[in-house]
């Protein structure tokens, strides 16, 4: 009796094993070819309740279950959710490998910055905006930068970004906004700036913008946010494309001050500086001196992606001419970028990307609408203002550049047999700027980084999947310069950080969780080695006929602060996001903060910039609040996202005037410098709607936002304190410098005729700018040599043109219309595409202060041809 019962057993084992069916495959991005790591992958059955879940770890998937009719779906950030019928035979394997593309709906874009791995656009925890690579070159960017500064929020000013405010303006060094090119830092090592002319603009495939302090995941350039260029990555189908475009510009709305429509001008003479020494220039186009030329920008770029068995392929390149409408300005630059890899396995690859450019450029620092006085008799009399030479510069202020600038990226990945990654990536960065006024400066720049990612998978009808990022860092720097007072500095940076991202209340029969919980650590460390004499000012002594060397009071300054991170995003509905946050920041000066030491202009005109040994790091704190709420008008889908938000630093740093007195009448005791201005703090409030979709046969793109920012000191209260702001503000009142309270863009396209037909409009509003250095309007200029140009103040005519003309409100308006013709094969694909662009701005033809003594172009038209094949 006992052998039968045992027997039964036996055969009901046996039979319930044969009635079992397996299901496996690959999980992959249908464009790139590419496993999908970490994919969900449920199993459902007759009434749609999961039979089984399980995650892709490295793409692959196997589930066996009961035979039977079931439902196979696939879900995976920021990708259109895959759903198939399948049937599982009794003792039989099936394959299924799925390919599934990126998700057209905005909130559920991928962004990799906040969290250094996949994360939708709507699950956040802090604000981020993602811009399409579309809007690059339907607006013939033929810079990132310009793209940027559509972003609601985003100002650059003078080719420096600046997030709601959190930074003013800074000549050429140091920035609070971090670049990133593929989650590698592209700031120059030793001034800490961006070169945007460095970025490929033909190869990008998104740009992100994360608005509020991010130094735990990415240190101390990212006090104010970051700007990370995700670049195109190689598909399947060969893509190439050419690009040519020419740019031409108008007569200012000031006709008298369109230096270019004259047929002979005189100007300084950009090689000499010498304001005795003056050109009669004729100006016509490609022909004639550099910079003096008529206005006009011409470029070519071309892109080619493609993969070759295993190997990915993405090159790029691009030439840049302009002969600028700021006489003496001009640009010759050729980049040429690639970026290559290997995938040995599918789990493992490696590869180098390489960016060259090379060019020579001149760059117009100040304006030479002076104010100049008669005297007669000894009598000072004010003589007729010039205030046509907006586009002239001042004698000796066009600064020439030869230019050499390279990076080389090597990389490696890996993942293990737990879907963990390990990513080791790097950096080699030369920078090499000559020019003939012993402004010269040179680095290089080594950045190294070890990643590991993992998602882990928790059984629990509460807790979600954790997500772990962690990794080391370490950057070097080396600069001998003339810029630094021709001495040899070198900066180190060595950081270790974690993350954490938790997931909670967990939904039935789904892997989503409705609270996702993100927080982090990082410890960094900073030194700077510095001689232990310094050149502070550059101006020669009289008696020596070289610059005075000082002490340095820290020749090694070395420092190290932790870091933290918190935030929360949770999903009151499918289409409603609560977020809040708090990170804190952290920014070490830069070489070129602390020891610069030029002058900018030539003779009695010349003004200094001051090193400052002294110059200690600044600290601060971001916190947020906000909401994203998605919207559906038709086919067309966005979200309306609204956030407060609130920021502080502590000992800020500001380049701004550092002594002197302005009432003196020699320059030779003005100067200006990088010092810690106190504790400040900005606070405002953003909305901005982006959104892409149809509305009938009309496609439509759009992008938009209003921002409000309050900056104020936060010691205003003390009136010591307070009587020193305002002794060097041209504001009373409590505002930080070279900040506008109000800021709205506003971008829309719309394509017709099956999307051949493209039209686009967009908009800037910029208020005024109500705080400068006080300094630019009250320099006296009396050169006792000089009998005939002497007078009291306002040198520079910049407080009389802000009165009078302009104090920084900007609006400017800009439209675009191209038209896109399609050549398709013999089965109606797609073989190649030309496409004519006409792109319009500043159509109002206003005339505005970018900064002091800078004004920006007049009514300008670009006309634009693309192939692709």
């Amino acid at each position: 009796m006992t052998t039968f019962f045992t027997s039964c057993i036996l055969l009901l084992m046996v039979t319930g094993a044969m009635a079992q069916g397996t299901i496996k495959g690959m999980v992959k991005d249908s464009v790139r070819d590419e496993p999908l790591y970490g994919a969900t992958v449920i199993l459902k059955d007759a009434e749609g309740k999961p039979a089984k879940i399980v995650i892709a770890d490295l793409g692959d998937y196997s589930m066996t279950a009961p035979a039977g009719n079931y439902k196979i779906e696939v879900t995976y950030t920021g990708y259109a959710k895959f759903s198939q019928a399948v049937t599982l035979e009794n003792g039989k394997e099936t394959v299924l490998n799925i390919n599934t593309a990126e998700e057209v709906d905005m909130l559920q874009q991928v962004t990799v910055t906040t969290t250094r791995s996949g994360t939708a656009l709507a699950k956040t925890t802090i604000s981020v905006d993602v811009v399409s690579p579309d809007l690059v070159g339907n607006t013939n960017a033929t810079k990132v930068d310009e793209v940027v500064d559509k972003v609601p929020g985003v100002t650059i000013v003078d080719g420096q970004a600046n997030i709601r405010g959190g930074s003013g303006y800074s000549y050429g060094a140091g920035s609070r906004v971090l670049l990133l090119v593929d989650d590698l830092p592209l700031l120059t090592g030793d001034a800490g700036i961006p070169n945007w002319r460095d970025i490929p603009v033909e190869n990008i495939s998104q740009i992100e913008v994360v608005k509020g302090a991010a130094s735990a995941l990415y240190g101390s350039s990212a006090l104010n946010g970051i700007i990370n260029i995700r670049t195109a990555y190689a598909t399947k189908k060969p893509f190439t494309k050419v690009s040519i475009f020419q740019t031409s510009f108008g007569t200012p709305k000031r006709a008298e001050t369109a230096w270019w429509q004259y047929p002979s001008i005189e100007v300084w003479n950009a090689e000499t500086n010498d304001t005795s020494a003056q050109d009669d220039v004729t100006p016509q186009l490609l022909s004639g001196t550099n910079g003096y030329r008529k206005p006009v920008e011409l470029g070519v770029q071309f892109a080619h992606r493609r993969q070759i068995k295993k190997f990915d392929l993405t090159l790029g390149g691009n030439y840049f001419y302009q002969d600028s409408y700021r006489a003496g300005q001009y640009e010759r630059k050729f980049r040429i970028n690639a970026n290559t890899r290997y995938r040995f396995t599918e789990k493992v690859n490696a590869g180098v990307n390489v960016n060259f450019n090379t060019g020579t450029s001149a760059s117009f620092f100040i304006w030479g609408n002076q104010m100049p006085y008669v005297h007669i008799l000894g009598t000072p009399i004010q003589g007729q203002k010039i205030d046509t030479a907006i586009y002239i510069p001042l004698a000796g202020t066009i600064t020439e550049n030869n230019t050499l600038r390279f990076n080389v990226d090597p990389f490696f990945t890996a993942y293990d047999n737990k879907g963990g990654r390990h990513r080791v990536q790097s950096r080699f960065y030369y920078v090499n700027n000559q020019n003939q006024q012993n402004q010269s400066n040179q680095s290089q720049l080594v950045y190294g980084e070890y990643q590991y990612q993992r998602k882990f998978k928790i059984e629990s009808e509460f807790f979600g999947d954790f997500k772990l990022v962690s990794g080391i860092v370490g950057m070097y720097t080396h600069s001998n310069s003339q810029l630094y007072g021709n001495a040899q500095y070198d900066i180190a940076n060595a950081a270790v950080y974690i993350q954490g991202e938790q997931g909670l209340f967990k939904e039935k029969d789904s892997e989503n969780s409705k609270l996702n919980i993100a927080f982090g650590a990082r410890l960094e460390y900073n030194s700077i080695k510095s001689p232990g004499e310094v050149i502070v000012n550059p101006k020669v002594n009289s008696s020596t006929g070289v610059p005075d060397l000082v002490s340095n009071p820290d020749s090694l300054s070395q420092e190290a602060k932790p870091v933290f991170r918190v935030g929360l995003n949770y999903e009151i509905t499918p289409i409603t996001f609560l977020r809040a946050s708090w990170g804190q920041g952290y920014r070490y000066p830069t070489i070129a903060e602390r020891y610069i030491t030029t002058q900018i202009g030539s003779g009695s005109n010349s003004l200094a910039i001051r090193a400052n040994p002294s110059l200690q790091s600044e600290t601060g704190f971001s916190t947020e609040i906000g909401i994203k709420q998605g919207f559906k008008i038709g086919k067309f889908k966005g979200f309306l996202d609204v956030s407060g938000f609130w920021t502080e630093y502590q000992n800020m740093m500001e380049f701004t005037f550092g002594g002197g007195k302005p009432e003196s009448t020699d320059l030779n005791n003005i100067y200006f410098q990088s010092i810690n201005v106190g504790d400040t703090r900005i606070r405002g409030i953003e909305a901005s709607v982006m959104g892409t979709g149809t509305v009938g046969p009309v496609k439509f793109n759009v992008l938009t936002g209003y921002t409000f920012i309050s900056p104020e000191f936060k010691n205003w209260d003390n009136d010591s304190v307070r009587t020193n702001i305002q002794s060097l503000s041209t504001s009373d009142q409590n505002v930080l410098k070279y900040r506008s309270t109000h800021t709205f863009k506003f971008d829309l396209e719309a394509f017709f005729l099956k999307e051949a037909l493209s039209v686009g409009v967009s908009f800037n509003y910029t208020s005024q700018v109500n705080n400068i250095d006080k300094v630019f309007e009250d320099i006296i200029y009396d050169d006792p040599n000089d009998l005939l140009f002497q007078g009291p103040d306002d040198i520079f005519g910049i407080g009389y043109y802000r009165e009078n003309y302009n104090s920084g409100e900007s609006f400017l308006l800009g439209a675009r219309v191209g038209y896109r013709y399609v050549i398709n094969d013999s089965d109606g694909k797609e073989k190649a595409a030309v496409k004519l662009s006409v792109v319009g701005n500043n159509l109002l033809n206003q005339e505005y202060m970018i900064r002091p003594a800078l004004v920006g172009a007049p009514i300008n038209f670009a006309v634009r041809l693309d192939v692709e094949f």
